[in-house]
Order: C-alpha cells, then sequence, then structure tokens
C-alpha cells in the first residue's frame, strides 16, 4: 500500500525534474544566442580614507568599439613591479551576431566611435570586492557624473574627500555596453526592431 502511494509522488518529481532540465536547455540557447557583455554596469559606495582607498586604477583605452563589451580585461603586476593589461575578448556565434547586427562591416569589431581614453580598475581591496567590482571593470561615473579622465584625476578627486566622506561610482556604464545590449535587444526581438 506504501508503495502504491510513493509511485506517484516519484512520477511527479521526475516530470518536474524534466521540466527544469528543459527550461534550463531552453534558457542556455538563449543565452548563447544573445549573450550578455561580460562587463555589466553596476553601482558601489566606497568610502574615502585618509590612509587609502579601497581601489587602484590604470589609464587604459577604448578602441572604440562594441566588441569591448565581450571583453575580458586582466591586470598583472610581475614581480618586479611592472603592471600590464591584457584584453581577452569573447567569442562565439552570439557574440559575433551582436556585433554584427547594425555594421555596415560583417565580421569586424562593431566599430561605433573613435579610441578614447579610459581608467579601469587595477586593484581591489575586500570593500570593494563585496559590492561586486572587478579588476578590469570600467570607471563610467563618479558621484553621478560622467568620469573622462586619468586615473591620476581619479585619485586626486578621491583624495579630496573628507575621511569617511562617500563616493559613489558606477562602472561599465559606457558606450561599448550599451551599444551591445541595444543590438542584443535588436536582434533578439527582429519584429520590433523594423
Amino acid at each position: 500500500v506504501l508503495a502504491e502511494m510513493f509511485v506517484p509522488l516519484a512520477k511527479e518529481k521526475r516530470k518536474n525534474r524534466e521540466q527544469m532540465n528543459l527550461e534550463l536547455k531552453r534558457q542556455f540557447e538563449y543565452m548563447s544566442k544573445f549573450p550578455l557583455p561580460l562587463r555589466m554596469p553596476k553601482y558601489a559606495e566606497l568610502t574615502a580614507h585618509k590612509w587609502g582607498f579601497s581601489l587602484t586604477f590604470r589609464d587604459d583605452a577604448w578602441d572604440g568599439t562594441v566588441l569591448d563589451a565581450f571583453c575580458k580585461i586582466s591586470v598583472t603586476k610581475s614581480l618586479l613591479g611592472r603592471v600590464s593589461v591584457t584584453k581577452q575578448h569573447g567569442q562565439s556565434r552570439g557574440i559575433r551576431s551582436i556585433v554584427d547586427v547594425g555594421s555596415s562591416k560583417p565580421n569586424g569589431r562593431g566599430q561605433i566611435d573613435i579610441s578614447r581614453p579610459r581608467v579601469i580598475v587595477a586593484s581591489i581591496s575586500p570593500e570593494g570586492g563585496q559590492q561586486g567590482i572587478m579588476v578590469g571593470d570600467v570607471v563610467s561615473h563618479v558621484n553621478g557624473t560622467q568620469f573622462y579622465g586619468t586615473a591620476s584625476d581619479l585619485v586626486k578627486k578621491i583624495s579630496s574627500k573628507s575621511d569617511g566622506e562617500l563616493l559613489t561610482f558606477a562602472f561599465n556604464a559606457d558606450a561599448a555596453v550599451a551599444e551591445a545590449l541595444r543590438r542584443r535587444w535588436l536582434l533578439s526581438n527582429p519584429k520590433r526592431s523594423k
């Protein structure tokens, strides 16, 4: 009698597992076809301290392409103290489709602007890491204002703050990411994009 009670429960559990697996497969296929940029926008609040700040910065340059939004930026420091920046572009059919939609040149890099200087995060303390900031994130806004400048300009701005003063940052809210998200939407909504 007990076995008869558990058979329907086991069948329902198996059916639920199959439905969950099917949904996960659909989600994976969708994300493969329409991937999100590697550097998604994020917001953080960090405190200025006289003894130092929770992030260090490095000058970098944006190449003016949409492909940059799908780029992993790494910052490493050698034993001799030499800092280097490495950029590894993501490569998949989905990324290629997003970069190419709306581009005049297929199989290009999705050029949307000229090359411009920018500032990236070079290292992070636990305070910054707890807020999801990662090495290679692009500093796009400070205290609600779009940031244009160098790493030393940013350090001066932070140093001018009082001990304990809160600073707000937006990271990766740049033209490459915005355009990648717009093109992703166009690609995933073909009827709405016309």
